[in-house]
């Protein structure tokens, strides 16, 4: 893989999500995706993308496609935790925010691993109300 083109989509796409041009960046994430059909992170961006334009079902999809090619990847955990939560899917969404959580404490990320509590704390509230 050419590390150097990838990470020139990477910031071509994150600078079209930044302005949300979620359309402009899916072309880019799909020439990506042709070039470099097992990148996580085009899935990842992917399902940020679909997410935004509450087509959660997508995203779901695509950030599953993620983790099948990085099972380590914990921010594509975490939104496919809350794509399953905005679904009332509240088992799956637990399900899978404790496992970014899990990734975010190995990682010493403590702010990550602030938002993964807090979401859980949600989601427990929501399933009980």
């Amino acid at each position: 893989m050419d590390d150097g083109i990838v990470k020139e989509y990477y910031l071509i796409i994150k600078n079209k999500i930044l302005q949300v041009d979620f359309i402009s960046a899916l072309r880019s994430i799909d020439k990506l995706l042709y070039n470099f059909p097992n990148d996580s992170f085009g899935y990842y961006y992917r399902g940020v993308c679909h997410f935004a334009q509450e087509k959660y079902e997508e995203s779901i999809e695509d950030y599953k496609t993620a983790l099948k090619f990085d099972s380590g990847f914990a921010k594509a955990y975490f939104n496919l935790g809350v794509s399953f939560y905005i679904l009332n899917y509240y088992d799956n969404a637990l399900i899978n925010i404790a496992k970014a959580l899990l990734i975010f404490v190995s990682q010493k990320d403590l702010q990550s691993k602030r938002r993964c509590i807090d979401a859980l704390k949600l989601i427990n509230v929501e399933q009980k109300g």
